[in-house]
């Protein structure tokens, strides 16, 4: 079962699903809720002809220092707002601004906004699924296909939504997301390094 707004505001009122800081009104959807841009922007470098295996995460690429984060500010020394500008083709890893917590009982389900994809904006590659037991931000994968430059706000950007299921059975703690070593990304603070 597909959470209506109805439902998540009694989630979130319960304390059952968790979003830190609390939503704006703005960001209720009629089955969703809008997630803003956080302040974190990770692009991984042009690696020539290296080659890297996934199969044990992310660990080898962070130790590769073929990465690079920039933190935005909410505004620079000029009082104006700090943004990012993602160029046609270009690839980065952003957090959201909000930090998630699920409930044992749903999964989440994360996609881009219909206004983002129509200049050519993918939030996520292949990864939509937030998994029962997770908390943390979530790490968007965002890539600019279309011909344009796109300035991403941090606060001001809504550029994903977040839906919830409703699972038939709950699962016991020992099988949640953050039980296991191997959830890595559990709490994360940067897109590509954990600090376990």
């Amino acid at each position: 079962m597909i959470l209506s707004q109805l439902n998540l505001r009694a989630a979130v009122e319960a304390g059952e699903i968790a979003f830190d800081p609390p939503l704006e009104e703005k960001q209720w959807g009629e089955a969703s809720v809008d997630l803003r841009l956080g302040f974190s922007f990770t692009r991984i470098s042009e690696a020539g002809s290296m080659t890297l295996s996934v199969a044990d995460g992310l660990t080898a690429l962070g130790k590769s220092g073929l990465w690079a984060t920039k933190e935005l500010k909410l505004k620079d020394a000029l009082g104006d707002r700090e943004r990012f500008v993602l160029e046609p083709g270009k690839f980065v890893l952003a957090m959201t601004y909000e930090s998630i917590k699920v409930p044992k009982n749903m999964i989440a389900l994360v996609e881009g906004r219909s206004t983002y994809a129509r200049v050519g904006l993918s939030m996520h590659q292949t990864a939509p699924w937030i998994q029962p037991g997770w908390s943390g931000p979530i790490v968007l994968e965002i890539m600019n296909h279309g011909p344009l430059r796109i300035e991403l706000t941090p606060v001001i950007d809504r550029p994903c939504q977040l839906t919830f299921f409703e699972l038939k059975t709950e699962l016991p703690s020992e099988r949640a997301y953050g039980s296991r070593e191997t959830d890595r990304y559990q709490d994360q603070t940067h897109p590509l390094r954990h600090d376990s």
